[in-house]
């Protein structure tokens, strides 16, 4: 047996083993579908053996990257891919790069930064597909969201001068739009690789409220103010990621092989091992820290597209609603609604009401 298949056999055995429940089990066979059209995607680009690089580690306490961080990993495990090099965005290194990882591809991280809507990462991508124009390039599962025609002109510049660069979407709308606006690029769809992370907590402690409203604050939320409460018969509060407790000092110490990593060409060699450990227990830190936070609330209702797509591997029931540029919505219909105990609402009231009636529910999944 491979081991992707081991990947998704175990994982279906495990749930079936801890959920004889119905709804939970096909949980399981959704997972299956999903990671199984990743992992037939991936080894249509990749072989067994291969060595790659992974630039952009999201060096920060978004949650949700960790969590595409910790499933693209998994995915290249299963594969049987071997990891020669990773860095954040301000320890890149093409020299570095190339010691480490003289040939074959480079694979730059997924998320929703396909665009001008977080700049300093389309640049930053834009730089190493015009520092490697010979080498084998693959984006990552991401969103396309470009707003302004000159980023888009400068991007399909930079893009359409490569040789052998792979764009992978992870919704089939935006995949049509991009096989459009980079005709000369391979463009595949691929679901998000967050469904592939792999040691999900379980949920923490029992629910301090009914309702959990976990919420945007930056400019990829689509709600106003008026909208920020939530109403109905049952108890809620309003959260956001970031590390609490003793996990903000944790991930102080954690940053610290990093930061003496960049004073020198000799330090970034000798602390590269260190930095790399580090960047797997930021990772893990900040994924347990987002199941604590989903954990306050019986039921979930977010406008983060990873917290949704968290709880659907946790099993925490959640009412998912669309963020600015649409993401969650086109990725919901396209495969995450296929997991038991994930909804899609069109706004808070909607929100409320389905919430209200999961409440009232006697089924088992929502226990």
């Amino acid at each position: 047996m491979t081991k992707a298949r081991f990947f998704l056999s175990v994982k279906k055995r495990r749930m079936d083993r801890q959920n004889q429940d119905g709804r939970l089990v096909r949980r399981g066979e959704a997972l299956d579908n999903i990671r199984g059209e990743t992992i037939r995607t991936l080894r249509s680009l990749l072989a067994p053996g291969e060595t790659v690089a992974l630039v952009d580690f999201p060096n920060h306490q978004n949650s949700g990257d960790s969590l595409i961080w910790s499933g693209e990993l998994r995915y290249l495990s299963a594969l049987e891919i071997r990891l020669g090099y990773q860095c954040d965005m301000s320890r890149y290194s093409p020299e570095r790069l190339i010691e480490r990882v003289p040939e074959g591809p480079i694979l730059i991280t997924g998320g929703g930064n396909f665009g001008d809507r977080w700049p300093h990462i389309q640049e930053f991508h834009e730089r190493v597909v015009a520092d490697f124009p010979n080498r084998r390039i693959i984006q990552l599962p991401q969103t396309i969201d470009f707003q302004r025609s000159e980023n888009l002109r400068r991007a399909q510049a930079v893009f359409g001068n490569h040789r052998d660069l792979t764009l992978l979407i992870r919704d089939r709308a935006g995949t049509e739009v991009t096989k459009r606006l980079f005709p000369r690029q391979t463009v595949l769809f691929c679901p998000d690789m967050a469904l592939g992370a792999s040691d999900v907590p379980a949920r923490t402690g029992r629910p301090k409220v009914d309702v959990v409203f976990v919420r945007r604050s930056d400019h990829e939320s689509s709600l106003q103010d008026a909208e920020a409460g939530l109403t109905g018969p049952f108890s809620s509060t309003a959260l956001d990621w970031g590390l609490r407790r003793w996990r903000l000092p944790a991930w102080k110490l954690l940053s610290v092989p990093g930061a003496l990593s960049k004073r020198s060409s000799r330090a970034s060699h000798a602390l590269y091992a260190a930095v790399t450990k580090s960047n797997d227990l930021k990772v893990k830190i900040n994924i347990a820290n987002a199941a604590e936070i989903l954990s306050t609330g019986q039921i979930v209702v977010t406008d983060r597209l990873h917290a949704t797509v968290l709880c659907g591997l946790m099993g925490i029931p959640v009412v998912a609603l669309n963020n600015a540029n649409g993401k969650v919505a086109a990725i919901y219909r396209d495969y995450l609604g296929s997991l038991e105990g994930v909804h899609l609402a069109n706004s808070v009231e909607e929100a409320s009401e389905r919430c209200a009636s999961i409440l009232r529910s006697d089924c088992p999944a929502y226990e």
